[in-house]
């Protein structure tokens, strides 16, 4: 499975992101939450999170090694952002509707 997580849709603090993904991993649910954009199934057993905060993006596979420790204590040590990466303000309409056309615009192409 791959959890689209785009963090610049909603602006919270990474530590609640954080939360909300844990809760997501443990629970198997999907929040429903602004910065969890899509959830795709791959096939694998494997979650991978791809993560946009600012202008970065990192991908991340939870492996039983480190699913625990990213439920309980977070992805960010895992994940590598630089600390402006981390500071996204909450957005104006006008942001997330491009957001949102332009990761529909990537999954159309990729279907191509």
């Amino acid at each position: 499975m791959r959890v689209i997580i785009n963090r610049n849709l909603c602006g919270h603090p990474p530590f609640a992101c954080e939360k909300c993904f844990g809760e997501f991993l443990r629970h198997g649910a999907y929040p429903d939450r602004s910065c969890i954009f899509d959830v795709i199934d791959d096939g694998s057993e494997q979650v991978t999170a791809v993560i946009t905060s600012g202008n970065v993006t990192r991908e991340l596979v939870i492996t039983d090694e480190i699913r625990e420790e990213v439920i309980y204590d977070g992805y960010l040590k895992f994940a590598d952002f630089p600390l402006e990466a981390l500071e996204v303000q909450p957005p104006h309409g006008e942001d997330i509707r491009r957001i949102i056309r332009e990761y529909e615009e990537q999954k159309r192409k990729a279907a191509d």
